[in-house]
């Protein structure tokens, strides 16, 4: 099974959505990182970078990680089929635990320095954070659906199909 294989997998729309998230996260890190560097010259926070920067960030990551948590129909689970998930999203899974570590790492030592700082950070770390755990739990997810035993296939399903509506 390949990352390819488990792409088509997902539906057009849903693709979409991701797509369309994971570029409005990396426009939002865009602006954060210039709002940040405006930040450590002057001292005080730009809203005119700022906000849009809060706004497509978590636009974004929500934009990826909820269709990525719809992909999973019967729900994965992380934990106890960790080594029969796809490498690509376990490394996905993993980077996102760290980005996140990270960010809380940098947003508390930032908060020393300044008070205003880890407002300026928090955004930037929280996107990227959102939109790997997203592409991670889609490509569990829709490893985990190819892993389900279709229905009607076994004996003891034949017996308990029944035709909707009736």
């Amino acid at each position: 099974m390949t990352l390819g294989s488990l792409w088509l997998l997902l539906a057009r729309k849903t693709r979409m959505w991701m797509i369309g998230g994971t570029l409005s996260v990396l426009a939002g890190t865009a602006l954060g990182g210039l709002s940040l560097t405006r930040f450590l010259g002057s001292g005080q926070s730009e809203p005119r970078f700022l906000l849009p920067s809060l706004a497509l960030s978590l636009g974004g990551g929500y934009a990826v990680l909820f269709p990525g948590l719809r992909t999973g129909c019967q729900g994965v689970r992380i934990r106890r089929d960790w080594r029969r998930h796809p490498m690509t999203a376990r490394v996905l899974w993993v980077l996102s635990l760290a980005v996140a570590t990270a960010g809380l790492a940098t947003c508390i030592v930032a908060g020393t320095v300044s008070p205003l700082a880890p407002g300026q950070l928090v955004w930037i770390f929280m996107g990227i954070y959102l939109v790997l755990a997203g592409w991670a739990s889609a490509a569990m997810g829709a490893a985990a659906s190819l892993r389900q035993d279709p229905a009607g296939t076994s004996a003891d399903a034949e017996e308990d199909v029944t035709v909707p509506g009736r």
